[in-house]
C-alpha cells in the first residue's frame, strides 16, 4: 500500500488520504447528508486537486447515508469510484441499497486488500461508462 500523505479530523469522519484514494471511517450514529458530503468533496478537492481518486469507505461503525448524495457526487469529476468496506451483514444491505442510486463505479467488499485491487483495476482505466 502506499504511504499516507494526511489525515484529516472532520467533526463526522477520519479521512487518510494515499496517493490514488481516501480511506474513510465515518463516526458512530451520524447521518452522512449532502452537508458532510461537501465537506469530504472539499477535503478531497484540497489533497487531489485534478487528479483521480478512489474513496473507500470502512463502515466499522453503525452509521446512516441519505443515498440522494449520490447523484450530486457525479459533478466531482475526479472521483473515479467508490468502495465501501465491512464484514458488518447490516452495512452491506444498505451498500446493495445505496449502489442503486451511484452512476460511477460502486462496489462492496468485505476485505480491504479486495477494495485495493479493485481501486487500482479502476484507476488504469482511461474513463469509466
Amino acid at each position: 500500500m502506499d504511504p499516507l500523505i494526511e489525515t484529516i479530523e472532520l467533526e463526522f469522519t477520519t479521512l487518510k488520504f494515499y496517493k490514488d484514494f481516501v480511506v474513510s471511517k465515518i463516526k458512530e450514529d451520524v447521518v452522512l447528508d449532502q452537508n458532510n458530503t461537501d465537506e469530504l468533496v472539499k477535503a478531497c478537492s484540497g489533497i487531489y486537486m485534478e487528479r483521480k481518486f478512489i474513496y473507500i469507505s470502512q463502515r466499522s461503525n453503525s452509521y446512516n447515508v441519505d443515498p440522494t448524495i449520490y447523484v450530486n457526487l457525479e459533478k466531482t469529476t475526479n472521483l473515479w469510484g467508490i468502495a465501501i468496506v465491512s464484514e458488518n451483514a447490516a452495512a452491506l444491505k444498505m451498500a446493495i441499497f445505496e449502489k442503486n442510486f451511484a452512476r460511477f463505479p460502486f462496489e462492496i467488499f468485505t476485505e480491504f486488500e479486495q477494495a485495493l485491487t479493485w481501486a487500482k483495476e479502476i484507476l488504469s482505466k482511461e474513463k469509466f461508462s
